[in-house]
């Protein structure tokens, strides 16, 4: 007994210094924008709460994709996940209002529309048990190939990558248009071997991931708008105190507003990058017609 009340004294003073580990994954590389204010947003986290709260950041993919990122989120072995929108769609909260092919044709509409669902888009995530930190602007995915794609017909006859999304299955099987399935990793190789020689991202991605040196051509009309949020299970903030918890989920809220408007300058740095690195080529209007009014 006297063993166990001296243990219970000097444990007790350590009892509200209990810490909590948010273990974050994400597929930027090491030395990113996204990382580097991912490792500033640990620094301030972890002063702001005399030490209750560690961001470790796991990038470059090295926990999977983010279908795997996911599952490892689902079972405990990570906290949180910078995750594309294509992703948001295993969860069980609507997100999809931004991303539908073809839908925006410049990226002012893209915001008005932004104005009008973000905070929609993170009470939803809330309903579903999860924090949501974003959107994060991922700028438009633009048609990048070896050799010209003027039409339908000529990305049909391409060797296509794409994600393998619920918009892009839909979008594909309306038009007809096979594309192979590979892992984001995978696809500089599949470039080199001439599995794919066509393939729709944003400039950022194909930059950062060097796949814009394998392509002569990219077109000027964009396919898609990317963004991806940072999520954590809401649960993971429960060991700390309201008031803890309301200064950890506005320091990620500043982070997240911040670190948007960044990527949303950064983003179109790149995507003038890429169109003077490579050829701008455009789609045939009656094509690009008929593509719109299938997504409608």
């Amino acid at each position: 007994m006297r063993i166990c009340a001296v243990l219970l004294f000097v444990l007790a003073p350590l009892a509200g210094l209990a810490q909590t580990t948010i273990k974050v994954a994400t597929l930027y590389p090491p030395g990113s924008e996204v990382v580097v204010s991912l490792q500033t947003l640990s620094e301030q986290l972890n002063v702001a709460l005399g030490g209750k709260i560690t961001l470790k950041v796991y990038p470059g993919g090295v926990m999977g994709d983010d279908a795997t990122v996911l599952r490892k989120i689902r079972i405990g072995q990570l906290q949180g996940a910078l995750v594309s929108a294509a992703t948001l769609e295993n969860l069980e909260a609507d997100v999809s209002d931004l991303s539908d092919p073809f839908q925006f044709d410049s990226l002012d509409q893209v915001y008005r529309q932004r104005d009008e669902v973000d905070e929609e888009f993170r009470q939803r995530l809330l309903d579903a048990g999860w924090l949501g930190f974003g959107p994060l602007d991922g700028g438009f995915s633009y048609l990048m190939s070896k050799q010209k794609i003027p039409t339908l017909s000529a990305l049909r006859d391409a060797k296509l990558w794409l994600p393998n999304t619920a918009d892009i299955q839909r979008m594909t099987r309306e038009l007809n248009i096979s594309y192979l399935v590979m892992n984001i990793g995978d696809v500089l190789t599949g470039l080199d071997t001439g599995a794919i020689d066509t393939l729709i991202a944003p400039p950022a991605a194909a930059l950062t991931l060097n796949w814009h040196s394998r392509f002569n051509y990219v077109t000027q009309t964009p396919v898609i708008y990317t963004w991806g949020m940072l999520l954590i299970p809401e649960k993971t903030l429960n060991r700390l105190s309201e008031q803890e918890r309301e200064l950890a989920r506005g320091l990620l809220t500043e982070w997240a507003e911040n670190l948007d408007i960044r990527l949303r300058v950064s983003n179109q740095r790149a995507r003038d990058a890429i169109q003077q690195l490579l050829t701008p080529q455009t789609f045939s209007e009656k094509d690009l017609q008929n593509l719109r009014i299938s997504q409608r």
